[in-house]
Parts: C-alpha cells; sequence; structure tokens
C-alpha cells in the first residue's frame, strides 16, 4: 500500500516537474555525433547481478567515447561491485532510504551532481521503469538526456525528461536476446556498438591479500578448495540444501577438495542445513564483501551456487562455477563467461535436478 502511494506520489511530481524540464527532441543520428567530454550513466539496480550484466554496456560506451570521464550513479549494493572497474571512472552512490530520512543529504548530493557538469546522462533502464533515475537525470543538469524510453512499461513521462528517448527491443527480439545485449540495445542510439558480451569484476588489491590469508590459514598448502553457497534470495531459485551438501561431500571423495561455505544475509536456515547435512566446512563466509568473495572463489577449484548474484561474480573474475537454475532461463541471464556451467531444472522446478548432474558438470569443470 505505502509503495503505491509512493510510487503514484512520485509520477504526480514528475508530471508537474516535467513543467519546468522541457527539452528539445533530439534525432538518433544528431545524438550519434556527439562528442561528450563528462558522461553520467544512472543505473539504480538493486541487484548485483543486473549490475555485473551491464558491464558490456558500459565496456562498450568507453569505446565509443574513449576521451570522455564517465561516472556511474548506482544503489549502494554495486558500489563496490563496480569501484575498480575499468570502464567506469567514479562511482557515485545514491542512498534512497538514507536521503528519505535526511533531505538535506539529498540537497547536497544534488548539488555535488550539478557541480560536476555534465555534458550527457544516460538513464540505462531495461527491465523496469524509475521515476526517481528520470528525475536525477534532469536535476543533474546535463547538457544532454538520454533515457530508455518508459512506453514499454505504461509511462509517457519519458518524452517529456529526455532529449533523446532510447528504443528498447519488443518481445520477440527481447526473447532472443541475453541480457547482456539487452543492456546494450538503447545505446544503438548513441551510436555505441557491442565490444563483446563479459562480464568483469576487479578485487582491491586488499582483499586479494585478505583471501590469500585466510585461505592459507583455512586449508593446506595446495589443497584444492570449493565455494558453496546454497541460498539465493528467491525461494523458486534455491536448490534443496542437502544436495548441495551430498554434490560437496562426494567432490571432497573423488577429488580431496576441501570446502569454503558461504553465508548470504537471508541464508539461515538453509545455510545451517547444508552445514550439517555436509559435517561443516572448513572456512565460513558469513556475507562477506564483494570483492573478498570475489578473491577467494577466483583462488578456488569451482564454485557451487544457485542462480544469484555470487554466479555473476564468479563469472565477472574468471571463477569456475557450476550453477543451478530453476525458472530461469539461462541463455538470457547466466554470464556469457565460458567458466560459468548452468544446469537447468526441467519444467522450471529446481527440485527436480538430480545430484548426478550437478556432480557430472561440476567434475567437467574440475577436470
Amino acid at each position: 500500500m505505502l509503495k503505491s502511494l509512493e510510487k503514484k506520489g512520485k509520477r504526480g511530481f514528475a508530471r508537474l516537474a516535467a513543467l519546468f524540464f522541457g527539452v528539445e527532441p533530439m534525432e538518433p543520428v544528431s545524438a550519434a555525433g556527439i562528442d561528450p567530454r563528462r558522461i553520467l550513466v544512472v543505473r539504480q539496480h538493486n541487484q548485483m547481478g543486473d549490475m555485473l550484466l551491464a558491464v558490456p554496456a558500459f565496456r562498450a560506451l568507453r569505446n565509443r567515447f574513449p576521451g570522455a570521464r564517465i561516472e556511474l550513479l548506482a544503489a549502494p549494493i554495486n558500489t563496490d561491485v563496480m569501484m575498480n572497474n575499468p570502464y567506469v571512472d567514479e562511482v557515485l552512490t545514491y542512498a534512497k532510504e538514507r536521503n528519505r530520512r535526511n533531505p538535506l543529504r539529498l540537497v547536497r548530493f544534488l548539488k555535488d551532481i550539478r557541480r560536476r557538469r555534465f555534458d550527457l546522462v544516460i538513464v540505462l533502464n531495461t527491465v523496469s521503469f524509475s521515476v526517481t533515475s528520470m528525475l536525477l537525470a534532469a536535476a543533474s543538469g546535463a547538457r544532454v538526456r538520454a533515457g530508455s524510453s518508459g512506453a514499454r512499461f505504461g509511462n509517457d513521462l519519458t518524452a517529456r525528461f529526455y532529449h533523446l528517448e532510447l528504443p528498447l527491443p519488443d518481445d520477440g527480439e527481447l526473447s532472443r536476446m541475453h541480457e547482456s545485449e539487452h543492456n546494450l540495445y538503447p545505446l544503438k542510439a548513441l551510436g555505441v556498438r557491442a565490444a563483446g558480451l563479459e562480464s568483469l569484476l576487479v578485487p582491491a588489491a586488499g582483499d586479494q591479500d585478505e583471501a590469500d590469508r585466510i585461505i592459507a590459514a583455512s586449508f593446506a598448502k595446495d589443497r584444492p578448495f570449493i565455494v558453496v553457497h546454497p541460498g539465493a534470495g528467491k525461494k523458486r531459485n534455491i536448490w534443496p540444501a542437502e544436495r548441495f551438501a551430498e554434490t560437496a561431500r562426494r567432490l571432497r571423495e573423488i577429488r580431496g577438495t576441501g570446502i569454503a561455505a558461504v553465508r548470504g544475509p537471508v541464508d539461515g536456515e538453509t545455510f545451517d542445513r547444508f552445514l550439517k547435512a555436509c559435517g561443516g566446512a572448513a572456512l565460513v563466509l558469513s556475507s562477506p564483501g564483494v570483492g573478498l568473495l570475489g578473491a577467494v572463489m577466483r583462488r578456488a577449484a569451482l564454485t557451487l551456487c544457485n542462480d544469484t548474484g555470487i554466479m555473476h561474480i564468479a563469472g565477472a573474475v574468471g571463477a569456475s562455477c557450476c550453477a543451478v537454475f530453476g525458472p530461469t532461463d539461462p541463455s538470457r541471464w547466466k554470464p556469457v563467461n565460458e567458466n560459468v556451467v548452468a544446469v537447468r531444472a526441467e519444467g522450471g522446478d529446481i527440485e527436480s535436478v538430480p545430484v548426478e548432474d550437478v556432480l557430472s558438470a561440476a567434475l567437467r569443470l574440475l577436470a
């Protein structure tokens, strides 16, 4: 109820604000000829996987505008995900909840954005429409505002705020498209072309040093180990914890691998069942930072997980990963990185995936 009222309030405010943010529409041909020195990309998604699947779009932007400074406005959960990315010069964190509690903080944030004098702001929405992102783009003071069209989401406001409405694919095109291609699609209107669909996450040097330290303290020298994350944010994406445990036990028997177990913030019961069923783990990481987790997975022989953000981290750091998929189509959502293999449930029911299928895929990766 409160969220619905909030959305209606935002849209009402946006319609009023549109009276003061009039725009002269641009044609794609004109937009493709712009040469911005400073670019702001607004992408507030609260999902790590969605952000990592957008990395190819940032790579393509860098290739298209090699002399420009590219800054990203992201939600707090994705600040560390993009912090050391070579395609982004700076990550700006938009803490929506904190700004809501402290309006003065929001005013200071907006002043800082305007002070940066962006030539181009791009709102990169693909799976949903964000009134907040559109308003932030308008408040940035950028000379040219471009953003994904809201028509697909039943919203007519974008034509009033953006000099250039970026197109989105129709349902037929989208059904044949990887999500990284989906993120690149709107940028075609700016003359941006794909430069590979692989993702990338770069752990900080401190995270790599910390990973080395905890691995050395947990496993005998040169002993291979696997990382297991049995949880997920969505219940339908969770393969039974006992099957993760059985797979880990059998890998330990066959290949002598140690076990590093990852507990996410919502994994309580699932994680406890996993630990009990597999007889414990040499290393337990509770809600580790993205960089540290990526550094640990990169040193592991294999990561076992569900269709979650951890799968995308594995792909982005080049770690071998076997991910169990339920209702989600891996041809659209699995990282394209070859080091990530998906085992998919028949009919979308993740509980139908047998241990033998996951074990077989894991052994192929280990080989």
